[in-house]
């Protein structure tokens, strides 16, 4: 039976204590001492006055979050503090340490020392350790008579001596004893309410308080942390032929803004000057009129209204007249850019293209705050719709970031000479070679160990991503494309997670000089048919850095054929630097790709062995197998003829099913509707 002893001095429990404070501590420590020192911005190199004053916003507003005196600098101080206290009891708490009782070492003999050396060593000890020679030091004396004897009578008994040789104990095999690291006072009856208290309070107050706060606010979000509510509004009022100021209502209808923006009577006359300065600069700098909102029945379309003219003025770049709408503005700005996310989800759920291409366009716009159809030089810092007409002439029109980059640094001189200065020509064309120059390099089709693309098949799209250089761009005009479709045995092969490899480099910052938080930018894959608006898989890349691949599945087309498809790839932060791919997908018949059958390299017993004949028992017939197999040889003909009917009616079936197969290819059974 097992015993259990506790730890008396409390030594063994400081330690245990010691090593869970550090375990929490030393990493709570470092990330909060060196956390936030490594510096955010990679690339983003722009010193404009917009991206200068946004970063210093930033940066205030970090240091007012982690202000010096913390609620984790406080706790940390406690931890620590408890670990200096705990780390000192430790130190100064004196343990005794007793060795095994040892009859041997205690008379000074070996294991196999005879009756006669046990005596004369116990006669000489006796005389030592008298009480009567050790006057000075008699409670000394007394104990080692005691043991004297005690090792003496174990010696000296037949029984005793070997069960110490056999058990380590003169009786015998004793109990097993168990060591708690638990300080003997807090198992003890009188401290047992008090620790059910600490225990009562910490696992049955505090853990469910946490857990329902927690909850409370996790049930109403989805994975991406939008209101469930606000889905379910976007599921019902998205459709198929929603264009940009449809999408760009939905969005302002989420019920987020209830939380974020307030409807105040004293905003009233900033609201009005707000409105007549976006009606006039939409009428000056896009195709669009500013449409009139009837005055709000209701505080739900007052909150509507409000949210949509602090949403189109911040992609007009018009600053509201209050400091307190412009911060209205920058929250208003920063949730449509999550709120994105939802309409992308639903829109791939019904399998509309063309609504998610539509869908990161604009969050393109969000990012760059640029209207339905603004130019996309007006990315660029000192380029506005003032002097954006100057990149339109007749020998070299550029219309996007990318055709001032293909054109030499004397035509990029020369078309911005126009209307720039020489340092404010140079801050432009610095980040203009910051913009992302992307490049399909591969688009193509395989079947994991199939010879042929066949009907139904699991088929992968494999799409390598890269952002070239001015030199790739002249390659590929003079190529005609920027597909290779080079061979890479890597592409094929599923890439390995391994948690030890070294942390990847995150993207380059996105020159964002609007937005008003710093942003990475996400490319978006696409796999459809833009003829059907049928959008079939759709992949995500989150780090591209230099190159990256791109592994989508789909199921291929129910019958053979050929078919187009396109692979275009969209960045949610980067407006122009759309990149579009033609594919034709050839599905051959099922024979294309046989079966392949395998090898049995098991050969059958032989006839004589044991396992010969055990198989020929097994066999119908028994041991009368073969005799039954000749009988049967002569009605195989007869049997034949019989079965040839059916089977003839079979494939008759199966090509009268193949015949009635779509003319359309459905890669699943999806359901458009539309409220």
């Amino acid at each position: 039976m097992a015993q259990y002893a506790y730890d008396e001095t409390g030594a063994v429990f400081n330690y245990f204590l010691l090593t869970i404070l550090a375990l929490v501590l030393l990493p709570t420590t470092y990330s909060w001492a060196f956390g936030g020192a490594k510096a955010v911005r990679t690339r983003d190199e722009c010193d404009c006055d917009r991206c200068t004053a946004k970063q210093k916003r930033l940066a205030a507003a970090k240091r007012k979050e982690q202000s010096f005196v913390s609620t984790k600098l406080i706790l940390l101080t406690l931890g620590w503090s408890l670990f200096a206290f705990v780390a000192y009891k430790a130190s100064t708490t004196v343990v005794e340490e007793t060795g095994l009782w040892d009859p041997y070492t205690i008379l000074g003999l070996d294991h196999n020392a005879d009756d006669a050396q046990i005596k004369s060593a116990k006669r000489k000890l006796t005389l030592k350790w008298h009480p009567d020679k050790n006057s000075d030091n008699q409670e000394e004396a007394t104990t080692m008579t005691a043991e004297i004897n005690k090792a003496w009578k174990t010696l000296t008994d037949e029984e005793a001596r070997k069960n110490w040789d056999e058990w380590g104990h003169p009786d015998g095999k004793q109990s097993f004893q168990l060591g708690l690291a638990l300080p003997r006072w807090l198992v003890e009856e009188g401290n047992s309410s008090k620790v059910l208290f600490v225990y009562t309070a910490m696992f049955m107050i505090m853990l469910p308080a946490l857990v329902a706060r927690w909850w409370s606010k996790a049930k109403h979000l989805n994975k991406d942390k939008i209101l469930n509510p606000t889905m379910a509004k976007f599921y019902r009022e998205l459709t198929a032929t929603l264009g940009f100021e449809g999408l760009l209502e939905l969005v302002c209808k989420a019920d987020e803004f209830y939380t974020l923006i307030t409807l105040d009577k004293n905003d009233a006359a900033a609201l009005d000057e707000l409105t007549a300065e976006v009606a006039t600069v939409m009428a000056q700098q896009t195709t669009f009129t500013w449409k009139k909102k009837p005055a709000p029945k209701d505080a739900q379309t007052a909150m509507q209204q409000k949210v949509y003219l602090l949403m189109t003025s911040y992609l007009l770049r018009i600053a509201p007249p209050t400091s307190k709408l412009v911060e209205e503005q920058r929250l208003v700005a920063e949730t449509s850019a999550t709120l994105v996310g939802g309409l992308l989800q639903i829109a791939i759920s019904r399998q509309w293209l063309s609504i998610a291409l539509s869908v990161v366009d604009l969050s393109q716009m969000i990012s760059q705050a640029l209207y339905f159809h603004q130019s996309p030089l007006m990315q660029l810092p000192n380029i506005n719709t003032t002097n954006v007409k100057h990149f339109r002439a007749k020998k070299s029109d550029v219309a996007t970031i990318r055709d001032l980059i293909e054109l030499d640094t004397a035509e990029q001189d020369a078309v911005l000479a126009r209307f720039l200065t020489a340092d404010d020509r140079q801050l432009t064309q610095r980040v203009a070679q910051q913009y992302p120059l992307l490049r399909i390099t591969k688009a193509k089709f395989s079947v994991l160990g199939e010879p042929a693309i066949i009907p139904n098949a699991i088929v992968t799209l494999i799409v390598k991503l890269q952002l070239g250089t001015k030199s790739d761009l002249d390659a590929d005009k003079k190529n005609g494309t920027s597909v290779a479709n080079l061979d890479d045995p890597a592409d094929e092969e599923e890439p390995k997670v391994n948690i030890w490899d070294a942390k990847k480099e995150p993207a380059p910052l996105a020159h964002v000089p609007y937005f008003p938080q710093e942003k990475r930018a996400v490319w978006w894959v696409y796999f459809g048919d833009m003829n059907q608006n049928r959008l079939i898989t759709l992949g995500k890349v989150n780090d591209l850095v230099t190159e990256q691949t791109v592994r989508l599945q789909f199921q291929a087309p129910p019958r053979p054929g050929q078919w187009d498809f396109q692979v275009l790839v969209k960045s949610d932060s980067h407006i122009g630097c759309d990149a579009l791919c033609e594919l034709k997908l050839v599905v051959e018949p099922a024979e294309a790709a046989p079966l392949q059958e395998e090898d049995d390299d098991i050969s059958d017993p032989e006839e004589d062995s044991i396992a010969g004949q055990m198989q020929s028992m097994r066999k119908p017939g028994g041991a009368n197998g073969r005799k039954s197999a000749r009988d049967s040889d002569s009605n195989s003909d007869e049997e034949e003829s019989d079965e040839a009917t059916p089977v003839k009616a079979v494939h008759k079936k199966k090509a009268q099913v193949t015949k009635s197969d779509e003319e359309t290819y459905e890669d699943s059974d999806s359901s458009e509707e539309e409220d």
